[in-house]
């Protein structure tokens, strides 16, 4: 794996659902209509009945409802609605196991599944008969020509008529069965297939369909064959030989299926594939590698990719030991996942264990060793950490400047990348800018209009433009990288999770408070999904909650959701680290609207000793902590200790700001009115 984690700056300016609740939903099927997926109606007016427990009745125009469970397991005894029926009768009558996802019950008119039935079966015949006339017509030009004999013609036809004998027999069954299905519930491999059948278009369909039935009976078949050569001792070395040409073919076909559905995004056929292929060769370091990159990268199933984690790195060390480059490349996934869940402890733990082997195995300017120097200095970032990430941010850049190899570019524009956030940690917003958009170049001449890195770049810019308050720009920015993540992943992905992060912040700051919260709360519902309730990434959206409820005025909303933030960066960076002094200067500021002067007292000073250790006395950060205490103590009208934080607070500003800066002005006029207020005091 040649990967740097890239890093992705969120500005740090419930809901869930509750494992009570089973959602369902009443419908007619979806359909394929002219090629095109139309998707079926909800049907209110529904009746569910329920064992034990009052029927509901369906009211949402989608079709949607819930009910509580009070254990693990319950019983559906009916679904009805006048004039339809179930499409699946065992729907009904059967008792079911809690599921976070939705039930559905797919029901039609009886006229409608005759009508469906009739038009398909109706299509099936007309393209029978015409297959059968055209192979009638190429046999009557075979025996003009005397290609062939009047007894090979008679032959043939016969073999004809009887085929499609039995063809006609199973178009009825062929007809009801693709009448009924709900293509809403199909993923898009198997809506294609239906599709084709629908439309007689059997080629086609059966081509498909091989792709994943015969490479899957093919597997089964070469696994018993290979449990065979085990058995015959005398003829071992030979079958071994074959059955490895086979193995390597098989593997070659699956790949290469893969390879072709990951392209059109369609993640669980590729994914099959690669389950497939690793069936074949269960010990294949380099399978398992791109297995994991795979549950990592596309799919965000982090439990899934430590499991291969683990396989892949018991079976290295029993191979190669631990000073190995496959050693190295496995840990370094196993980094990789870590970050992606936002465990940076864990992450930077097996960082140091792949620089001890890339230092001693590889000369010193290879660009592994860059590689794992821009890693080692992206959890620094995280850390803030400023001087030691830039320490191994030059060590990285020093290599790919003297390599200038076009394969190194995309290595090039994550670091570009890493290089800009820190810049933007340390509010030097030109600079970030500058990077940001070096990265963006080197990507957009690598992939075109679409990858996974190109939605890092756009969700960095928007949060860049964000803090330059340039509205436009950050919402178009955020908006194309929620549209790429979503094309590429789908719902269920932190990438798609950030995206809706960041476009809430955006709306944050445009003062659409209720637009902001609707997507945080979707942000929210992600990551929870994706099993990450204790994440740097779950921290940002409650901290953003916050915000957005303080912003409204609901202060006791706000509260719950800062405090949250709080408990989750604890967890995840410590009690020292700069975040957890955002939480708590975002907590101290709630507290002084509800005019708790103790506790707002509390954590602003706890967050100011925090971020003079980490960011130091000169930060724009800490100005800001100095200028909530000031407000604090102004509000309890202790004017000399809030003109003393003001102070504080104006000798930052003025190092760091023009003096036509807006928040410097506010500042400044905030000193004289306090300074105004004691001299009338004095007087």
């Amino acid at each position: 794996m040649k990967r740097i984690l890239s890093l992705v700056f969120v500005l740090v300016s419930v809901f869930c659902y509750a494992d009570s609740v089973q959602q369902g939903c009443v419908k007619t099927r979806g359909r394929m209509i002219n090629g095109k997926h139309v998707p079926g109606q909800g049907l209110p007016g529904s009746i569910v009945s329920i064992k034990d427990r009052t029927a509901i009745g369906v009211k949402n125009s989608n079709g949607t409802f819930s009910f509580p469970v009070t254990d693990n397991h319950f019983r559906i005894d009916s679904v009805k609605k006048k004039d339809y029926v179930l499409l699946d009768a065992d729907a009904a009558s059967k008792t079911y196991t809690h599921t976070a996802d939705t039930l559905f019950f797919v029901m039609e008119t009886p006229e409608q599944i005759l009508q469906d039935k009739l038009a398909t079966e109706r299509r099936l015949r007309r393209s029978l008969q015409a297959k059968l006339q055209t192979r009638e017509n190429e046999l009557d030009s075979l025996i003009a020509i005397q290609k062939i004999s009047q007894e090979e013609y008679q032959q043939r036809l016969q073999k004809l008529y009887a085929e499609q004998s039995e063809n006609d027999k199973l178009i009825s069954d062929m007809a009801e069965r693709y009448s009924t299905l709900d293509y809403d519930q199909m993923d898009e491999f198997y809506r294609q297939i239906s599709y084709y059948i629908e439309q007689c278009e059997f080629t086609k369909a059966d081509s498909l369909l091989k792709t994943r039935g015969d490479v899957n009976k093919q597997i089964e078949e070469e696994l018993q064959r290979g449990q065979v050569i085990d058995k015959k001792k005398k003829e071992l070395r030979r079958a071994e030989v074959v059955h490895q040409c086979s193995i390597d073919e098989l593997a070659k076909r699956c790949y290469s299926y893969y390879e072709n559905y990951k392209m059109q995004y369609q993640n669980d056929s590729a994914l099959f594939y690669l389950e497939q292929r690793l069936r074949l060769d269960t010990l294949n370091v380099q399978w398992m590698i791109e297995m994991i990159e795979f549950f990592n990268v596309y799919i965000a199933d982090y439990p899934k990719a430590l499991q291969y984690c683990n396989r892949a790195l018991n079976i290295s060390l029993n191979q190669y030991g631990e000073m190995h480059n496959v050693t190295a490349t496995i840990y370094s996934l196993v980094s990789e996942v870590y970050f992606s869940e936002g465990n940076f402890k864990k992450a930077l733990d097996y960082l140091e264990k792949i620089r001890v082997i890339r230092e001693q195995l590889l000369d010193e300017m290879h660009m592994d060793r860059a590689e794992i120097y821009a890693n080692i200095g992206g959890i620094y970032a995280m850390y803030n950490k400023i001087d030691s990430a830039m320490i191994y941010y030059d060590k990285s850049l020093s290599i790919y400047a003297s390599m200038q190899d076009p394969k190194t570019a995309k290595d090039l524009a994550t670091l570009y990348n890493n290089i800009g956030y820190l810049y933007g940690v340390q509010y030097n917003l030109d600079k970030q800018q500058e990077y940001y958009e070096k990265a963006l170049e080197i990507r957009k001449k690598i992939y075109g209009n679409i990858s996974p890195d190109l939605v890092v770049s756009y969700n960095n810019l928007a949060s860049l433009y964000l803090r330059k308050k340039d509205m436009e720009n950050a919402l178009v920015n955020v908006k194309k990288g929620l549209e790429m993540a979503l094309t590429l992943y789908g719902e269920k992905h932190h990438a798609v999770a950030r995206s809706y992060l960041n476009m809430g912040t955006v709306y944050l700051d445009m003062e659409d408070y209720t637009k902001a919260i609707e997507i945080y709360k979707k942000s929210l519902v992600i990551v929870e999904k994706l099993g990450l309730d204790i994440s740097a990434e779950t921290g940002r959206i409650h901290n953003q909650l916050g915000n957005a409820y303080a912003k409204m005025k609901d202060y006791e909303t706000a509260i719950i959701h800062f405090e949250k933030s709080l408990t989750i960066e604890i967890e995840v960076f410590g009690e020292s680290h700069y975040r957890v002094a955002i939480a708590r200067a975002n907590i101290g500021a709630v507290y002084l609207y509800v005019k708790d002067y103790t506790r707002a007292l509390e954590h602003s000073l706890a967050a100011l000793t925090i971020l003079k250790q980490q960011l130091g006395d000169s930060h724009p950060t800490t100005a800001s902590v100095y200028i909530g205490l000031a407000e604090i103590y102004l509000d309890m009208n202790d004017l000399r200790n809030a003109l003393q934080y003001y102070e504080k607070a104006l000798v930052i500003y003025e190092q760091k700001y023009s003096s036509d800066n807006g928040d410097l002005i506010d500042l400044k006029r905030s000193i004289g009115d306090v300074n105004k207020r004691l001299s009338q005091k004095l007087e």
